[in-house]
C-alpha cells in the first residue's frame, strides 16, 4: 500500500509500505480524510524524537471506510464510514480503572506511539471506531478528533452564565474551541492571535472581540473590557508561539488576565519558558486545570458536527491529496499565509 512516510526530520516522501493483515476484535479501515495538527507539525520538525521513531507514518484526525471486519467484531460492516479515536488506553493500569483513560500509564496514542493514517489502509481495534452519520461529509469526518479536543477541554473548563472567556490562540485548536463554545452561556468570547487571517476566521465563527498581541496590550484590553476584573476563564491553546516583543510568553499573559478565583485551562504544548509571578497569581486564589486529548468526547463532538452545530467548513483551509502531504507539511512548517486546517484525502 502507498503512504507518506516521515523518514527524517523535515522528510517525508509517498512509497509503497507493507499493509497490515486484519486481526481479531479489529476492522480494517480505508482512510479517506486525514487532518495535520500541531502535534504532526512537532513530529514533522523533530521535537518530538525522544517518542516518535523513523520511519513513522502520521495522522491522528481521521475518518475513513470499513473494508474489512475481524472475527469477534459486531456492529459494523463493509462500507460504513466511521471516525477514529486516536486514544488508545490498556485499560488495566490505576488511571484507566478510576476512568482517566487520556492519561493512561501505557497509552498509545495512534499516529504518535504507533502507524497513523497517512496510509491506504489500517487495522484498528473496533472499539475505537465510531459511525459517522451519512449527514457528515467525510472531509469533516475528520474534524472529529479536533473538535472532540475541544469539547473536552471546554468541559473542563465549565463556562458559567455571563464569563468572559478569553482563547489565546485562533490555531487549529483555538478555533475549534471558539466554535464549540459559541454555544455556551458566555457573555463575551475573545480570540487573541497575531495572524490577522486566523482573525478573521474567529470573527466568522462568534468571536465579540479579536485582539492581535502585535497592535495592542491583550492583557490591558481584557481588563478595560472587565471594568479591571481580569477574564473569568482563560484557555491557552498555543502551540507554536510567536515572540512579540514587548509580550510576555501567552501562558505569562493567561496568567496575569486571568480574574482572582477565575481557572486557566492549559491546552497548547509550546515551548514557552517565561517565568510566572506566583505570588500575584496564589492572591487571586485562581485555579489552573491541563486538558489533553478527549475522554469519551468523540459522541458529543460527532453528535454537534451531525446537527450542524459546528462549521469546519471554516477551519478546513486546503483539502490535497496524498501526494501533496510532503508539500503540505512543508508548508505547514514554514508558516505559509492562509493555512489553518489541512485535510488530506484518499482514495478519491
Amino acid at each position: 500500500m502507498r503512504a507518506a512516510v516521515l523518514e527524517g526530520r523535515q522528510r517525508m516522501v509517498v512509497r509503497e509500505v507493507p499493509a497490515p493483515p486484519l486481526r481479531a476484535r479489529c476492522l480494517a479501515v480505508a482512510p479517506r480524510a486525514v487532518g495535520i495538527c500541531g502535534t504532526d507539525l512537532h513530529v514533522y520538525l523533530g521535537t518530538m524524537e525522544h517518542r516518535v521513531a523513523y520511519p513513522a507514518i502520521l495522522g491522528h484526525e481521521i475518518a475513513g471506510v470499513v473494508t474489512e471486519v475481524g472475527d469477534g467484531v459486531d456492529g459494523f460492516t463493509p462500507g460504513d464510514a466511521v471516525a477514529l479515536d486516536n486514544v488508545w488506553a490498556c485499560g488495566r493500569c490505576p488511571r484507566c480503572i478510576e476512568g482517566q483513560l487520556n492519561v493512561c500509564e501505557r497509552l498509545q496514542v495512534l499516529g504518535i506511539d504507533c502507524p497513523g493514517g497517512l496510509c491506504e489502509r489500517m487495522v484498528v481495534p473496533a472499539r475505537y471506531a465510531y459511525p459517522l452519520p451519512s449527514s457528515i461529509p467525510i472531509h469533516f469526518g475528520a474534524m472529529v478528533e479536533l473538535y472532540a479536543v475541544a469539547v473536552h477541554a471546554s468541559r473542563r473548563t465549565r463556562v458559567e452564565t455571563g464569563d468572559t472567556v478569553v482563547i489565546l490562540g485562533a490555531g487549529k485548536v483555538g478555533l475549534s474551541l471558539l466554535d464549540v463554545l459559541r454555544r455556551s452561556p458566555a457573555r463575551r468570547l475573545v480570540s487573541v492571535d497575531v495572524d490577522p487571517f486566523r482573525l478573521g476566521i474567529a470573527r466568522e465563527l462568534g468571536a465579540d472581540v479579536v485582539l492581535n498581541p502585535r497592535e495592542c496590550d491583550p492583557v490591558a484590553e481584557v481588563r478595560r473590557l472587565t471594568d479591571g476584573r481580569g477574564a473569568d476563564k482563560v484557555l491557552e491553546a498555543v502551540g507554536h508561539p510567536a515572540a512579540v516583543p514587548g509580550r510576555p510568553a501567552p501562558a505569562s499573559q493567561a496568567f496575569d488576565m486571568v480574574r482572582p478565583a477565575g481557572q486557566i485551562t492549559m491546552i497548547g504544548q509550546g515551548e514557552q519558558t517565561d517565568s510566572v509571578y506566583w505570588r500575584e497569581f496564589v492572591l487571586k486564589e485562581a485555579t489552573v486545570v491541563t486538558s489533553r486529548l478527549n475522554l469519551g468526547d468523540f459522541p458529543r463532538a460527532i453528535a454537534l458536527l451531525a446537527a450542524g452545530h459546528l462549521h469546519p467548513d471554516k477551519l478546513i483551509t486546503h483539502r490535497v491529496p496524498l501526494d501533496a502531504a510532503p508539500r503540505a507539511y512543508a508548508a505547514l512548517a514554514a508558516g505559509e499565509p492562509g493555512m489553518v486546517k489541512v485535510v488530506v484525502e484518499l482514495g478519491h
